[in-house]
């Protein structure tokens, strides 16, 4: 569809900090894949800012339910809010305030989950009212989108956009050339969701003639008493993934199994993204989220969620068959290049949000 030309004012409500990540994503030190489009949206007629100052961030050390509050002081200097959170704060506007402007879209990582761990009572009430009243939500994969069909909401409020990546971004030339320097193999995982599961990853290596780097937080650590050898942790660095990701023989992203309801609808998926647009062979632990980002075989394997032995059984087999990893990585990045870039999401993003704001 054309987009027509207007100054459309369109206020980003993150769930996370963001105003570093913008300001390193501008230096180019990181990507802008956690900035969900907003860093394209100029290029749409779409004038983009996001909600974060001294005020959303002392509510978030007291809870994150009242993060977003804040934005009740700005609901008149935009025309489509596009949330990435902020459930409360949704059911005050369009339930007790009753407001029909700004719209508000809600990019939908996490309700599957929200609302089968809130099946009864009032909190589910209030999460399922407040869901329905938005006047749309975007879902990054079709297993939200269907869930959210069979629960009821309206065929005009419920999208289906695959998320996408900065390709260029990861496919810079310094990236390789740090990656080329790294003489050792080793097998590299990382991510910060709740839904993570490197217990399972690190008795899989346990014992392995392989080297394993996990990036993350020590959060998501619990539960590891003995530490194997080959295993080695860092911290979680965004300016960094490139070149552990290149510097890698291909990628593992364990999660827990999706009916245990741990974690985001979406773990594991921008993790997928990055490393498939490194070039790199992905194990996955099987989940819908990520059912047509990837395919099996052909960009790398997918397990059971939980299962050591099929992990260890799939790491043995890429590692020992290097050429074989090589070429799924290939075929990833080509997929990425094709079907999954920030371009393509954004371009999406922005039809979508001019269509919502002219009803």
């Amino acid at each position: 569809m054309a987009l027509k030309q207007m100054n459309l004012r369109l206020l980003y409500l993150f769930a996370g900090p963001r105003r570093k990540i913008y300001e390193d994503y501008k230096k180019g030190k990181v990507p802008g894949i956690d900035l969900v489009g907003l860093n394209l949206m100029s290029g749409y007629g779409i004038d983009a800012t996001f909600l974060e100052n001294r005020l959303t961030e002392f509510l978030r050390k007291i809870s994150f339910n009242l993060i977003q509050l804040p934005v009740l002081f700005r609901l008149r200097s935009c025309d489509v809010i596009f949330a990435g959170s902020g459930i409360l704060t949704l059911f005050i506007v369009k339930n007790i305030l009753r407001l029909k402007k700004p719209k508000w879209t809600i990019y939908n990582t996490y309700l599957s989950n929200l609302l089968k761990r809130n099946a009864k009572g009032l909190k589910s009430w209030i999460i399922r009212k407040a869901i329905f009243s938005a006047d749309a939500i975007i879902s990054p994969s079709l297993a939200q989108h269907d869930f959210l069909r069979s629960i009821g909401l309206p065929t005009e409020k419920n999208y289906y956009l695959p998320y996408g990546i900065d390709y260029n971004f990861f496919n810079k030339q310094e990236a390789e050339k740090n990656a080329a320097k790294k003489t050792e193999r080793y097998i590299f995982s990382s991510g910060r969701d709740v839904g993570r599961d490197y217990k399972t990853l690190i008795e899989a290596v346990r014992g392995l003639p392989v080297k394993l780097l996990i990036a993350t937080l020590p959060r998501n650590l619990n539960g590891v008493e003995e530490w194997p050898s080959n295993v080695s942790v860092s911290q979680f660095d965004q300016a960094q993934m490139a070149t552990l990701m290149k510097g890698s023989a291909f990628v593992a992203i364990p999660t827990i199994a999706e009916e245990k309801l741990v974690g985001s609808d979406c773990s594991g998926q921008y993790a997928l993204l990055r490393s498939m647009s490194c070039g790199k062979a992905v194990i996955t632990s099987a989940r819908s989220t990520l059912a047509e980002y990837f395919t099996s075989g052909q960009n790398g394997l997918t397990v059971a969620p939980g299962d050591v032995v099929e992990l260890r059984r799939a790491i043995m087999f890429l590692w020992n068959n290097p050429a074989k990893a090589k070429a799924m990585g290939e075929a990833s990045r080509e997929k990425v290049r094709n079907q999954f870039t920030t371009e393509i999401f954004s371009r999406k993003l922005a039809g979508i949000f001019h269509e919502i704001a002219e009803r």
